[in-house]
């Protein structure tokens, strides 16, 4: 056999064993932070998101956008009295409107628009949906907020309360609503 020789002055190498019986990384593994986010959590944040545009863009439009314009029936207030015209044997009982037993051709009712020119005694009025009707003042026009007709200026609101017929109104009043 060969004798094995061995050095005692030579000290034992302490770093090729570990120190502890478990694995170093094991431990970190376990300590590590675990994933926050799932599925789930994509899914309502993303949800979250579209709500908060939503409300958002929901917002900006009250605030920066513009206001629908009123069109078709019930759009002018002033016609509510008209609509009610004649019911029941009624009439008169709402401002400006009721004429009992009307067998005109022409319908009560009101307009209600920007004047776009004053001409004498007939007055261009432009309405929201962009129609320009032609009203037809006499001296029993009654013409409320200026007092006259020569008052009404282009770009004012008014509001033409009469008999409609062709395309025109002859006025019973005007009344400036802006």
């Amino acid at each position: 056999m060969i004798p094995v020789v061995v050095d005692l002055d030579e000290e034992p190498d302490l770093l090729a064993e570990p120190p502890l019986d478990d694995d170093l990384n094991e431990r970190i593994a376990k300590a590590a932070p675990r994933r926050l986010a799932n599925r789930a959590t994509y899914a309502l944040a993303g949800l979250a998101l579209l709500v908060v545009g939503f409300v958002g863009g929901a917002q900006v439009q009250k605030s920066y956008g513009t206001a629908p314009t009123a069109t078709g029936p019930g759009a002018n207030p002033a016609a509510l009295a008209s609509a009610f015209a004649g019911r029941n044997g009624g009439g008169g009982q709402f401002p400006g409107g009721g004429a009992q037993g009307n067998t005109g051709t022409g319908t009560r009712g009101g307009v209600t628009g920007t004047v776009k020119l004053v001409d004498g005694t007939t007055v261009y009025v432009e309405t929201a949906d962009g129609q320009t009707v032609i009203v037809k003042t006499s001296d029993k026009t009654a013409v409320s907020l200026p007092g006259a007709l020569k008052d009404l200026t282009a770009g004012a609101t008014v509001t033409v309360q009469g008999q409609q017929a062709d395309g025109s109104v002859t006025a019973t009043s005007i009344t400036k609503t802006k």
